[in-house]
């Protein structure tokens, strides 16, 4: 069959359609078979004119390339066996350039979106025959799209490709000196690249030179300025990069400044705003997200610490982009150093030495940031510094009105909230100055509403407004932090001396400590939010940290009021027989029907006071009780101490308000303390 009649046949009958529009369903069943029929006398021309005259071979295979492009001829290509005959041709040796390069052209076509040819191709061996035309550089125009068409969307196809080493060869092609030959096609080689990388095992077969490669071209001319040639070349080395063997070596070669400038490239040199192609920028905002991962996954590996400490040039660089007006050098900086203040040395010397948190005071309290990312980050690494004590008192200024305080109101925004109360809790652990910050009025004209509420009042507010049980959490360790400072440190340099009369519950004068716990108070509705931590179930170290900061405030009576309003709020008194008793119930022959959830109620609504002497005495004095901080990794020794706090806090409580308290409750509590004192009296004995 001559080539013109071969053309005339696939014009007449082919689809007539373009590709993107052929439907292989709206044809009549028999087409395909049809088609296959009609193929089966030329693959018969074609091998006998291949055996008997070779250089006729060309312009045959030429139309059929050509009727390739046709949708409606590629299964049958693939049935017919025209496929696998030019495949095997292709892997002979001596071939004409003409005749590889229409071969080519119907193997590509062939198997564009065709997974049953792709799987020809697989299933024969061909594919090293595909790959190994690439060491001829004059056939890349041809060799790469149609190594691109069998890779992709067909899994397959692209393992074999990476077991062949497919990486390899590419990246040799990427760092060859002829490059500029071909280098329109560096798209495609990142596309086929981008398939390999998913792959099981093709981070120990690829090129370790891969990432060095992708990056050094993306840096250079033209590439470093054509927007999708930069994005592609990064996007793959960043793919690479998500492996640790490549992570280490960025790490521990000489390329981590590569990465930094490509880094800064990325989101200086291209501006979103004047990227008119809305795939060009979704590329670009992808990039920015991948990098992004990098740069976390790369400076929290622990290599990384070790190999560039603070003084190196890599550091300051980061150090710089803090100080930076981009806020996604910002971002960058904030994540990357946060990682690597991971030791207190590392953070001291963040504080002290090179004042990283003073760009992050500034920025938190500009009104005009709003991007969240941003403020998670500042704020995020910013809980890192404030971790070692002598920082503390140093980030004091981000406790400000303006700064940190601020947001707690930014609802829209819950993993900022969360941040932010949590940086302020740790900001206030064992930290007076910081806690006199938080506690100081909002502003300084006794006559402006603000003069009565602090900062202290927006992290309460936080608490009633928040449907987040972690934000929920810190707030109440927030206010648990502070409640312990004001009962365990003077009180003077922590509380203003408000103007204003203080209410009080008897005649006994208040001494200087207790009027401004007392006004302190008043003023803050602390019961319901230090409820929360004895009442939730999930973390019981910080019931833990709950009872013992209650029975240090019930040491005075301002402190043991507040207690008296968190024993009325419901599942305290449950949480409480609980960590007296053990039990989940009600605990004395008195009470015995009552059942935990009742005597919450009935604690509320009790109005009658028993006669009293004021001589209530202390069932628990005996075994001399204090306050003490329980060791979270001990569970057993935990259980104990939170029993011991607990009875302390009772016996203050009953000392001090046993004679104002209802009948009721004042039952109830001698009965806990009296069970309470035997478990521990018990197990004191018990001890050898």
């Amino acid at each position: 069959m001559a080539p013109h009649e071969i053309e005339e046949m696939l014009r007449r009958e082919g689809s007539k359609v373009s590709p993107d529009q052929y439907d292989e369903s709206t044809e009549a069943a028999e087409a395909r078979q049809r088609r296959t029929g009609l193929l089966v006398p030329i693959l018969a021309a074609c091998r006998e004119v291949w055996v008997s005259e070779p250089d006729e071979l060309e312009l045959m295979v030429e139309k059929l390339g050509d009727g390739s492009r046709d949708v409606a001829w590629r299964g049958p290509f693939g049935d017919s066996g025209i496929l696998e005959f030019f495949l095997r041709i292709l892997a002979g040796n001596g071939l004409k350039q003409g005749l590889k390069i229409h071969i080519l052209r119907l193997v590509g076509n062939s198997c564009a979106d065709t997974d049953e040819n792709r799987a020809r191709v697989i299933q024969g061996n061909h594919l090293d025959t595909v790959i190994n035309l690439l060491q001829d550089e004059s056939l890349i125009p041809f060799t790469i799209p149609v190594l691109f068409n069998i890779l992709v969307d067909y899994e397959p196809a692209q393992l074999a490709a990476s077991q062949a080493n497919l990486n390899q060869r590419l990246i040799d092609l990427l760092s060859s000196p002829t490059l500029p030959n071909f280098i329109v096609f560096v798209p495609y080689f990142c596309k086929i690249l981008a398939l390999l990388v998913s792959q099981e095992g093709e981070a120990a077969r690829a090129s370790p030179r891969t990432v060095e490669v992708l990056l050094n071209l993306a840096m250079s001319p033209p590439s470093r300025d054509d927007l999708d040639d930069f994005t592609s070349l990064v996007s793959v080395a960043g793919a690479y990069l998500a492996n640790d063997r490549f992570q280490a070596a960025l790490i521990q070669g000489p390329l981590m400044q590569l990465f930094l400038s490509t880094f800064y490239h990325a989101h200086t040199h291209f501006n979103l705003s004047d990227i008119d192609d809305a795939d060009s920028a979704a590329s670009l905002k992808k990039l920015h997200s991948s990098l992004l991962i990098n740069l976390a996954d790369i400076t929290g590996n622990d290599l990384f610490a070790a190999s560039y400490p603070l003084q190196s040039p890599i550091a300051q660089n980061l150090l710089a982009w803090l100080q930076s007006s981009n806020l996604q050098l910002q971002t960058a900086a904030c994540l990357a150093l946060g990682n690597i203040s991971r030791s207190d040395e590392a953070t001291t010397s963040l504080v002290q030495s090179y004042s990283a948190h003073a760009p992050l005071v500034r920025l938190l309290s500009n009104p005009d940031i709003s991007d969240a990312q941003l403020l998670h980050s500042a704020l995020s690494f910013l809980k890192n510094l404030a971790i070692p004590v002598q920082n503390k008192p140093l980030l004091g200024d981000l406790l400000d009105v303006g700064c940190v305080p601020r947001f707690f109101t930014l609802d829209t925004s819950p993993q900022v909230q969360f941040a932010a109360v949590s940086l302020t809790r740790l900001l206030l652990i064992n930290c007076p100055s910081n806690v006199a910050r938080i506690c100081a009025p909002l502003s300084a004209d006794p006559a402006s509403p603000a003069h009565e509420r602090s900062s202290v009042s927006g992290i309460i507010s936080l608490y009633e407004r928040s449907d987040a049980e972690p934000t929920r959490l810190e707030a109440a360790r927030a206010m648990a932090t502070v409640c312990r400072m004001l009962h365990s440190s003077p009180v003077a340099p922590l509380l203003p001396d408000w103007d204003g009369p203080v209410e009080q519950d008897d005649d006994a004068p208040l001494d200087e400590e207790s009027r401004r716990r007392s006004y302190f108070y008043r003023k803050h509705d602390v019961a319901r939010v230090l409820s929360f931590l004895i009442s939730q179930q999930k973390w019981p170290s910080l019931r833990s940290e709950a009872w013992f900061v209650f029975a240090l405030m019930c040491r005075s009576k301002e402190g043991g009021r507040v207690i008296i309003e968190v024993l009325q709020i419901h599942g305290t008194m449950t949480a409480l027989i609980k960590a007296i008793t053990g039990r989940d119930t009600p605990l004395s022959e008195t009470a015995s029907t009552t059942t935990a959830a009742a005597a919450n109620e009935q604690l509320a609504d009790e109005a009658s006071v028993v006669a009293s002497d004021g001589q209530i005495a202390s069932m628990a004095e005996g075994l001399g009780l204090q306050p003490q901080q329980a060791d979270p990794r001990q569970k057993e020794s935990m259980v104990r101490v939170d029993r011991e706090n607990a009875l302390v806090m009772l016996t203050e409580l009953l000392r001090s308000w046993g004679s104002r308290l209802p009948g009721l409750r004042v039952s109830i509590l001698q009965d806990l303390v009296k069970e309470g004192t035997e478990i521990v009296a018990a197990q004191k004995a018990a001890v050898p």
